[in-house]
């Protein structure tokens, strides 16, 4: 009985894989998604679909939660008690680095942005969170209030569409960082020493 278990498992977690990596190539493909391209892209049927999210706004929950979300959770892990400058540095350049590197992983995150979903509701957490320790500390010119989160949020995400959908020269996610962070307040000078420390 344990070994059917096993395989149960490794079978609902396959179809999940396959329905998420479905959404993605939908998403990229076509910039909207519904549920029947989603289940014909898996190769599925369409009640296997409801077996596994409630509506197509819960695969987009998902695809929010496996794009964006993990990646700031990291992040944020990664840099936990530094500077504040440093972890926001960080975590936007790995956001940008990605969407460079996956010009596909760009599209979506850029259409799970518009309208906002978790996907942007995970960047705001730490966001939000870096952004009040920075001006705490005297770091940061502005706190976490909504219109710094919008200019940051707004030019990260127009950042990563320009990646997803171009060819910016290289050292762009690093010019685009270390602007935010002088904008923040850094000294020029000083924010493009800290991209460059990170990013080495």
């Amino acid at each position: 009985m344990p070994d059917t278990v096993t395989r149960g498992h490794k079978k609902r977690a396959r179809t999940h894989r396959q329905l998420i990596e479905a959404g993605f190539a939908v998403l990229a493909d076509k910039g909207a998604i519904t549920v029947s391209d989603v289940v014909e892209a898996a190769g599925l049927a369409n009640g296997t679909f409801y077996n596994y999210f409630d509506d197509r706004d819960a695969l987009l929950d998902a695809l929010a939660a496996e794009s964006l979300r993990d990646l700031a959770d990291r992040a944020a892990a990664d840099t936990e008690g530094a500077d504040p400058a440093v972890r926001f540095a960080v975590a936007s350049l790995r956001v940008l680095e990605r969407a460079a590197a996956d010009q596909r992983w760009g599209r979506v995150l850029v259409r799970l942005t518009d309208p906002p979903r978790s996907s942007r509701r995970a960047l705001a957490r730490h966001l939000r969170h870096d952004l009040a320790d920075g001006h705490a500390q005297g770091r940061f010119r502005w706190a976490d209030d909504d219109p710094t989160l919008d200019l940051v949020v707004g030019t990260l995400v127009t950042a990563v569409r320009r990646l997803a959908w171009g060819a910016p020269r290289p050292g762009y996610p690093a010019e685009v960082v270390a602007r935010l962070l002088a904008v923040l307040g850094l000294d020029e000078a000083e924010a493009g020493a800290l991209v460059d420390t990170v990013r080495s």
